[in-house]
């Protein structure tokens, strides 16, 4: 067993799996055995293999807390964050010192949108170790998802205090002022971060999205260096591959600019796992279960609670300027980027129920609607006690629309759209967090998914008129006031000011769009993609399929 182990640690995986598996044929109930060859299958990306023999373990010896951390950790990566949670809280139970039980067990609790519950065990290990600045990070994190942008400031200054040129921290502190809108404070941050750590490309990208480039400068080298010497593919270049497509546009080099994005691109596509032809039939599933006839003999949910204002679209379609225009009215709080609309639906109509989702709601009663509705008004008022209106901005909530009108059928819902070419060029140049927009990083892949959402918009107005009020960008750009008081007044709300300097707004933003959303409207902003000249024509002949595109002049 020992050399099994000194194997594994050594990096010889298939010799350290060999004996252990040796090992259990001899003594089939060995529970270091089952469990590190359990582990050493997670690591060789063979996690459910792996399973069986880590569960082992952990019955045969029950009070291992390393054990119920590594079971945690594995169902975690096989998307089990509940059942992850429950054994990282074993783990703690039984080692409250433990503090990689607790940093995973408040990370998962964040990663679900638990945040009270993370934010406890962050507090809890601070309390615990003042230093340990991994848990300092992860509250603040968790504050910052959980709208409380203020409390996650004052969190990374207490950390700064404590270690004042931590690069992770200096980072975290910069996004934190970016989203709050303080955008030359953020860009100091960032630039302290890089004093600490040269290479450290996220700090680049984000520095790179607070700034204007008007000039080719030592910083402007400094980054192009360290893009030389990221390694080919790797996340650091593609990282400042996208920070210096921003920069390259702001020089008006679009050539250049297009180039870096492209590389950009490239390398975060072969990272991700998106299928196209899964995403159409999604699509042409929800049609067909969400058609006229459903809704000629189906009857919305009777729930008058009209908090909620949804505003959907394509990313970089300009929803995060609506919200914020919305968001600056003293009645409505801008919560941005919720996933409680989907918690809401996939609990009441989970992926295998009976016929399947969607097709499987033709067996449920209407009151299943009801039920999902005020599962997420529960969750909406839970967040933000005391609003008149929340906006819940989730750009992807379109394919939902059918699910919202039926189980808030009072609730607004707001549809941005902008000219398909400028809206696809934006997306291509967005480097986006998390594992959303998986079809944005090839221009054929997103031309065709911007045909499919075109053409599901259509599909909505068709079965459901007059429930969708439509915004476009180009309109608010042409005239601000005129199509501010039309938005406002359709939300049934009194006519405000605030509204109009929307700019103004330090609430807290978290999408792409964070530092934009701090400037006045552009109004040369609508004929930008144009720039890009030919480089865009095998974008613009995909989007010609569905009649969305125009050609480059």
């Amino acid at each position: 067993m020992r050399q099994a182990l000194a194997l594994h640690q050594a990096g010889r995986l298939r010799e350290a799996e060999a004996l252990y598996r040796q090992v259990l044929v001899v003594r089939p109930g060995h529970a270091a055995a089952a469990h590190f060859l359990g582990l050493l299958l997670h690591q060789t990306g063979r996690s459910a293999e792996g399973l069986p023999l880590i569960e082992q373990s952990v019955r045969a010896e029950p009070k291992s807390a390393d054990f119920l951390n590594n079971l945690g950790t594995v169902l975690r990566d096989l998307g089990r964050p509940t059942a992850a949670a429950e054994q990282f809280r074993r783990a703690v139970a039984l080692r409250p010192d433990m503090l990689a039980a607790r940093d995973n067990l408040g990370s998962v609790l964040k990663l679900e949108g638990w945040h009270e519950a993370a934010e406890e065990v962050f507090r809890g290990t601070i309390g615990r170790n003042p230093f340990h600045m991994r848990a300092r990070l992860g509250l603040a994190d968790t504050l910052q998802e959980a709208g409380r942008l203020d409390d996650a400031l004052i969190v990374f200054e207490e950390a700064l205090a404590i270690r004042p040129k931590d690069a992770d921290l200096l980072h975290g502190y910069g996004v934190g002022l970016m989203e709050k809108g303080r955008l030359a404070e953020a860009a100091a941050m960032f630039r302290g971060a890089l004093a600490a750590r040269p290479g450290m490309a996220t700090a680049w990208q984000m520095l790179a999205q607070v700034k204007r480039q008007e000039e080719a400068d030592a910083e402007l080298a400094a980054m192009e260096a360290q893009h030389r010497l990221a390694l080919a593919g790797s996340d650091a270049r593609m990282q400042l591959s996208f920070g210096l497509g921003k920069l390259h546009d702001d020089l008006e080099d679009y050539a250049r600019a297009f180039d870096y994005f492209a590389e950009g691109n490239a390398i975060r596509r072969k990272g991700i796992a998106y299928d196209a032809d899964k995403t159409r039939r999604d699509f042409a599933q929800m049609k067909a279960t969400f058609s006229r006839a459903f809704f000629e003999t189906r009857t919305p949910s009777a729930i008058e609670d009209d908090t909620p204002i949804f505003v959907v679209g394509m990313p970089r379609s300009g929803t995060t300027l609506i919200e914020q225009i919305i968001a600056s009215h003293p009645r409505v709080f801008g919560a941005g980027e919720l996933t409680i609309a989907g918690r809401a639906v996939s609990k009441g109509f989970p992926m295998d129920m009976k016929g399947g989702f969607p097709a499987g709601i033709a067996g449920l009663p209407d009151k299943a609607f009801a039920d999902a509705g005020q599962d997420y008004l529960d969750m909406l008022h839970a967040r933000y006690p005391g609003w008149r209106h929340v906006t819940d901005k989730m750009p992807g909530n379109f394919l939902l629309i059918g699910f919202l009108h039926m189980m808030l059928p009072k609730a607004k819902i707001v549809h941005c759209a902008r000219e398909a070419a400028a809206t696809c060029l934006s997306i291509f140049k967005s480097h986006f967090r998390g594992e959303g927009h998986l079809y944005g990083y090839d221009l054929a892949e997103l031309a065709d998914f911007h045909n499919l959402y075109t053409d599901m918009m259509a599909h909505w107005r068709e079965v459901l008129p007059g429930v969708v009020h439509e915004v476009r960008y180009e309109d608010f750009v042409a005239d601000q006031e005129g199509q501010s008081r039309a938005l406002i007044a359709h939300l049934g709300l009194p006519w405000n000011d605030a509204v109009l300097s929307f700019h103004q707004n330090q609430r807290q933003v978290r999408t792409a769009s964070a530092a934009q959303v701090r400037q006045p409207m552009y109004k040369g902003s609508v004929e930008l993609w144009k720039r890009y000249g030919d480089r865009l024509q095998p974008l613009l002949e995909r989007l010609a399929q569905a009649g969305a595109a125009v050609k480059v002049p």
